[in-house]
């Protein structure tokens, strides 16, 4: 339970926060959107106390552990497992099974759990992180683009496991979809003041697109009437006989506050230049390989082509080809066998991941997207205003750009070309939920071929006409939506059983003879008995608990502070009677543990 009175904040001359309100109650999952630089990360960091209002104050109960990724990753056990496990206590360190789930359903192989958190990527490495706080099961989750390293399967699989998260959840995500299956509430930052809506990021723009509508249509009666009155007091304010009611009605006007104008946020805008493109096919490739090894191929034998117009994505997990696929078939990376012809009247925009490391950092924005020479200056300043770089923001320095000014600066090196022929690696990474519709909607204009990469589910669905799935070990085109490959087809993984906290294979009753399972259940049966009992038990108490934190959020609002000393004292002692019961719980799954293994 979060609350936020009153907060301003400012950096510089950009206020993100003024007087601004917001509350996360007991069992609430909120999405957090809004653009980029509003003030979503710097929340969180004022709720962990990183960083503090210029005015108003966040509070929370006592005890109340929240848990979020550190920015400075570091380790200090040999292997992945020890690693995540260090945040077990007590009883718990016998669930180290759990941290193989997590470990398992964020795409990691069993042969990996023996091996140094310091020999994995930097993306995997944060897997090993988010691993770690998730098995740390605090009260409150804060999680700040959970799936910038995540590929889609292991996104699929984080959504099955925050669907059953208990506690409460803030999540800053720019994945529609991703937000649509964890959360049940979603808070924008707009206007420096938030507002939070029961329901999907959809809803909530919705809403607030038709509160901004009738506060125009609204200003615009009013100023309609303001004019009559001042009209009517112009031309009976000599009237001695009218006197009284000029009067009434200059004090009328005095009183009724004057609705202004709300100031325009401009919108960002892509546009992608077409040309014209004569041909059967825009590009046919046939039994591809390639390798970064001369004796391991990464690709193996892909055959593709792509049709005028074609929309195609290309899915699967992380490691195995997609973007070293996309860097082929765009001439940057040499086939080793194969062939690949490419139209002659083709004319391609890559966007790429690299790409974004290779701006020139020594440039401005201006300079960089007319870094080539038939791009003229004001065809560069009118694509950087489409993107939300307009007047001196369209000479600020490379180096000093966001990750996502610079994804906004690596597309407008594209948008200042006419193209016919689009790739794009992640072209959604780093932009906000509004930025990734708006691309969306531009994509489906767009008459070219598009082929692109992309974990955003989101994205798939609204753009992917066909696919290029990486799954199980294997290449192959998949003619169809994604909604259609997830209902006919599905990822391999998603096969096999995905129940997050339950023992491995190993860990269940192997079959036996009937007369030993007979005595068996007899012996099983008192104690499963005694489970039950418990569980139950656990339940109320965990359900007094919820009302206890409810009655402690409203204590707190109302600023009684001898309440919430008294529920936060009979709070500790419901925990105290939980832990006890868990104890008792785990002693008897040990006992069947234990009879299970005699047999």
């Amino acid at each position: 339970m979060i609350f936020c009175k009153n907060l301003t904040k400012t950096f510089g001359a950009q206020t993100l926060f003024k007087n601004a309100d917001f509350q996360l109650n007991s069992g609430e999952k909120v999405g957090i959107v809004g653009r980029n630089g509003y003030g979503k990360s710097t929340l969180f960091h004022m709720i962990l106390k990183k960083d503090a209002p210029d005015e108003g104050e966040i509070s929370y109960p006592d005890n109340y552990h929240i848990g979020s990724m550190d920015q400075h990753i570091q380790f200090s056990k040999k292997n992945i497992v020890d690693e995540v496990t260090q945040v077990l206590t007590g009883d718990q360190i016998h669930d180290t099974w759990k941290a193989e789930k997590l470990l398992s359903g964020l795409g990691f192989s069993n042969s990996d759990f023996t091996k140094s958190p310091n020999a994995f990527s930097g993306g995997f490495q944060t897997r090993i992180k988010l691993a770690q706080l998730l098995l740390s099961e605090p009260d409150l989750l804060l999680l700040d683009e959970p799936t910038n390293y995540l590929d889609i399967v292991s996104i699929r699989w984080l959504e099955f496991f925050l669907k059953q998260w208990k506690g409460e959840l803030l999540c800053i995500s720019h994945d529609q979809t991703f937000l649509e299956n964890i959360t049940n509430f979603t808070a924008i930052i707009h206007r420096q003041k938030f507002k939070k809506v029961k329901g999907p990021p959809a809803k909530c723009y919705d809403q607030i697109k038709k509160e901004e509508q009738i506060h125009e249509k609204t200003r615009l009666n009013d100023k309609k009437g303001r004019a009559k009155q001042e009209k009517f007091i112009r031309e009976f304010r000599s009237g001695a006989r009218s006197a009284g009611l000029v009067q009434s009605r200059i004090k009328m006007l005095e009183k009724k506050e004057k609705l202004h104008a709300l100031p325009v946020i401009a919108p960002i805008k892509f546009h992608f230049p077409e040309c014209d493109f004569t041909g059967a096919r825009m590009l046919e490739a046939h039994n591809l390989s390639f390798g970064y090894q001369s004796n391991q191929d990464l690709l193996k034998k892909v055959s593709l082509e792509i049709l005028p117009g074609e929309k195609i994505g290309i899915i699967g997990a992380n490691g195995k080809g997609k973007t070293t696929l996309l860097s082929v078939l765009s001439g940057n990376l040499p086939a080793r066998t194969g062939t690949l012809k490419l139209h002659s009247n083709a004319h391609f925009g890559y966007f790429g991941q690299s790409n974004i490391e290779r701006l020139d950092k020594t440039r401005n924005i201006i300079e960089e997207i007319s870094a080539h020479d038939d791009v003229g200056e004001q065809t560069a300043r009118s694509v950087a205003g489409s993107l939300l770089f307009s007047g001196d923001l369209a000479y600020k320095k490379i180096e000093i750009l966001s990750g996502g000014e610079k994804a906004r600066v690596n597309l407008g090196k594209i948008l200042v070309h006419s193209t016919n022929f689009l790739l794009l690696d992640e072209p959604t990474n780093h932009l906000d939920y509004e930025s990734v519709n708006v691309l969306i909607n531009a994509l489906k204009k767009y008459a070219g071929s598009v082929i692109f990469v992309s974990h955003n589910e989101h994205f798939l669905r609204s753009v992917a006409e066909k696919l290029v799935v990486f799954d199980d070990d294997q290449v192959y085109v998949f003619q169809g939506n994604y909604e259609t490959f997830l209902s006919k087809k599905g990822y391999a993984s998603e096969n096999q059983d995905n129940n997050i906290f339950q023992p491995t294979e190993a860990k269940k009753i192997k079959p036996i003879h009937r007369e030993k399972q007979k005595e068996l259940q007899r012996l099983l049966r008192p104690l499963q008995r005694k489970l039950d009992k418990l569980e139950k038990e656990i339940t109320t108490i965990e359900s007094n608990q919820k009302s206890n934190k409810d009655n402690f959020a409203i204590a707190m609002g109302q600023g009684n502070r001898i309440k919430m000393e008294t529920l936060g004292i009979e709070y500790q002692k419901l925990q105290a009677e939980v832990d006890t019961k868990w104890e008792k719980w785990t002693k008897i799954g040990e006992m069947i543990e234990e009879i299970n293994m005699q047999f």
